[in-house]
């Protein structure tokens, strides 16, 4: 078997049946079948005889026992069909599947007691042809998981190799070179020798029950998400409150959190680099208002109405700008034929001044010639992109310099591909601030430059595919701040639905689209004309300040902020998110300023008002931070409530409820949440100290062995209300 044996395969589909009597032997014993003479199956070498080759068996690993395709290993051959007998002309080895599934033999046998998983291709291979259930994947870890997943709870698990595992040790048989000289008899034995061991550790009865006077009262788990401000309607303009609200109770009464965030969010990307905010009264430190923000919350949550609510301003402004886009580049094309006229009389006229010596006509001309080259082709405004390189990106913010919105509806893939390539981690990264200009070099698309590096991101993510994200980054790995930057992002609590069937208010969403529109033809004029200092030898854009009383309001604030919450804040990623709020509030204070200037003309410097507004909208923000960040820095009492619900349903005959159980017994389970060994054994030990279990070490007997944990339930859980 090829050493580079994948671990899940899926290339092509077919009939499995078929193809296994079409191209396989019907002859051979072995478990692992030979591929039968004119067998041209490989779809990347259709012209290859795949005889001789070995198909191993394919498994759903969802279900073991159940057959879903064979990969096809060995040495292809390429024949000379005009000589007789044919020759072979060339030689190529291959490897591809047929359906998909992962590498497992024997799983479907009737009567088995145990299965294996293996990270070794060759030792996958002897096991199997001694007649064992074992199925094959490079890491030892996940073989376990997926033989602990697809085989039923009866059979035991086991795992072998040459390297030890990181979890599961108990499972482990280790073996080394000299396992290729064993016999199926001294597999067999092997591994019969380990199932004794596990069922004789199991079945120990001489432990004693802890005695009924010893249970203590056991302790509620709480295991409810940390609780979140709810958003009222004095936290939003006039004209985004009546909006917001109609949309969220039109979709069957939604949160209107979540579309208060999209709005946000799609608003910020809209001003983006256009204009800045300088926080203090004298320093130069510019803040420009672009916003990462967007959506966690379950499946059937309705997180598309709220997109849809919150980007359709956009959408509107997308749709104007291609139907003037069309206009235009119908009149550039008419246009065209006449300066492409022009261009054949000038490049005569040329010629004719060229042959007279006239150098000065000449030179008259080709500066006339030039000019009609030199007028741009008309370009499309962009205002957001759902799936964009950072190549692409790159020439949208070059010709759209104000910024553009990155609109994902599952952040999921967004995240995962940011963390595969560190390039695009970091233009991400620094597209954050907005406010600097880009340059890049590359070999093939050479060098480019955008002004402003602006960008915002909107999407929505779920809780499960959260928590696996922010596990890493909580414990210290690859924390480079990407996630703490999505500062607008909210978790609501789930509203009651109710059949809503009415008349949208279209008068609310002509006022956002027109807020939205005169956001979209604000130029430097027109800033400065609402309060917004000039721009100068200094400053690339027009600014605001803050005005006396908004200014007192951000210096207590952000006094507070760092003095207080950031320096007493017991987790390190919750601090390094509320590190990035002096962004986010001065961002919300110049966007919910620039709204009034919108609506009242000359404004001034920033309000006392929309500071205050700023504020509050952090504070909101700051609980559901805490919140989204809870899922992880909580999982353990998490988990640990969805084993004592498990437990509160055994009945009173259960196994566990009178001879107790091990952390690896509830492991097998393979509950939600609760598949790896070290959650298990974190959930377990607050269940002990919350007087739910009973922990009782167990040391080793005279006949050697490792000393183990067992785990007694409290009956009185059971009376608890």
């Amino acid at each position: 078997m090829n050493a580079k044996c994948p671990d899940t395969l899926e290339m092509f589909s077919t009939d499995v049946a078929e193809f296994e009597r079409s191209n396989l032997s019907s002859q051979s014993s072995s478990v692992f079948k030979a591929v039968i003479a004119d067998s041209f199956i490989d779809p990347q070498n259709p012209d290859f005889d795949c005889e001789g080759c070995k198909a191993y068996p394919l498994a759903s690993p969802d279900n073991l026992s159940i057959l879903t395709g064979y990969f096809v290993n060995g040495v292809a051959h390429k024949w000379d069909a005009t000589t007789e007998p044919h020759t072979v002309i060339e030689k190529k080895k291959v490897a591809f599947n047929v359906g998909s599934g992962v590498l497992a033999t024997n799983t479907n046998k009737k009567y088995l007691s145990y299965a294996i998983g293996t990270n070794d291709p060759e030792l996958f291979v002897k096991i199997a042809e001694a007649g064992e259930a074992v199925i094959y994947h490079k890491d030892i870890d996940t073989a376990y998981q997926i033989v602990n997943k697809g085989m039923p709870e009866s059979i035991f698990r086991l795992i072998a190799g040459k390297s030890v595992p990181k979890d599961n040790a108990d499972l482990f048989v280790q073996v080394d070179d000299s396992f290729k000289k064993f016999t199926k008899a001294d597999i067999k034995k092997l591994f019969l020798e380990k199932v004794n061991q596990l069922k004789q550790s199991i079945d120990q009865d001489s432990f004693e029950q802890p005695q009924a006077h010893e249970w203590k009262e056991p302790k509620p788990i709480k295991s409810e998400l940390l609780p979140v401000q709810q958003l009222s309607q004095d936290m939003l303009p006039l004209e985004f409150k009546e909006y917001i609200f109609d949309e969220a109770i039109g979709a069957d009464n939604m949160s209107p959190d979540m579309v208060a965030a999209c709005l946000i969010t799609s608003f910020a990307s809209l001003i983006g680099a256009k204009v800045g905010v300088k926080p203090k009264t004298y320093s130069n430190w510019t803040i420009v208002p672009n916003l990462w923000g967007g959506i966690v919350a379950p499946p059937s949550s309705k997180k598309s109405p709220a997109f849809n609510a919150g980007t359709y301003p956009l959408d509107r402004l997308v749709a104007t700008a291609r139907e003037e886009f069309k206009e235009v580049k119908k009149k550039h094309e008419i246009l065209s034929f006449a300066k492409d006229a022009d261009k054949s009389a000038l490049k005569s006229k040329i010629k004719d001044a060229s042959k007279k010596g006239d150098e000065e006509k000449q030179k008259q001309l080709i500066e006339e010639m030039m000019q009609l080259e030199d007028e741009a082709q008309p370009i499309l405004r962009r205002y957001k992109t759902n799936d964009s390189s950072p190549e692409a990106l790159a020439e949208l913010e070059k010709q759209n310099p104000n910024g553009v919105l990155v609109l994902r509806d599952e952040l999921t893939g967004w995240l995962e591909s940011v963390d595969k390539d560190p390039s695009e981690r970091a233009f991400y990264l620094e597209a954050f601030n907005g406010d600097k200009p880009y340059e890049f070099d590359r070999i093939l698309r050479g060098h480019g430059y955008i002004e402003n590096h602006c960008l915002s991101i909107l999407g929505g993510i779920q809780p499960d595919k959260l928590i696996t994200y922010l596990e890493p980054s909580i414990k210290g790995m690859g924390n480079d701040g990407l996630f703490q930057r999505f500062q607008v992002l909210v978790y609501p609590d789930a509203t009651e639905w109710q059949y809503v069937d009415r008349i949208p208010n279209k008068l609310a969403r002509n006022e956002v689209f027109e807020l939205f529109k005169q956001v979209d033809e604000m130029d430097e004029y027109s800033l400065v004309k609402m309060g917004a200092n000039p721009t100068d030898d200094y400053n690339t854009r027009p600014y605001f300040r803050f005005g006396q009383k908004a200014q007192e309001l951000y210096i207590k604030w952000t006094t507070d902020l760092h003095k207080n919450k950031i320096e007493n804040e017991e987790h390190s990623i919750i601090a390094q998110h509320l590190q990035k709020y002096p962004k986010l509030m001065t961002s919300l204070a110049l966007i919910f300023h620039i709204i009034d200037g919108i609506k009242f003309g000359s404004v001034g410097d920033i309000s006392e008002q929309s500071a205050d507004m700023a504020i509050q909208w952090c504070e909101y923000l700051e609980s559901h931070a805490r919140r989204i960040y809870g899922l992880v820095l909580d999982a353990a009492t998490i988990k640990a409530s969805s084993i004592g619900q498990k437990l509160l349903k055994l009945n009173a005959e259960h196994d566990w409820r009178m001879k107790g159980f091990k952390a690896r017994e509830v492991h097998r389970k393979n509950w939600k949440g609760l598949t790896d060994i070290e959650s298990v054994e974190n959930a377990l030990e607050l269940l002990v100290d919350n007087n739910w279990l009973v922990l009782e070490e167990i040391e080793p007997t005279v006949k050697g062995g490792r000393p183990s944990k067992r785990y007694w339930i409290n009956p009185r859980i059971y009376e608890m209300s």
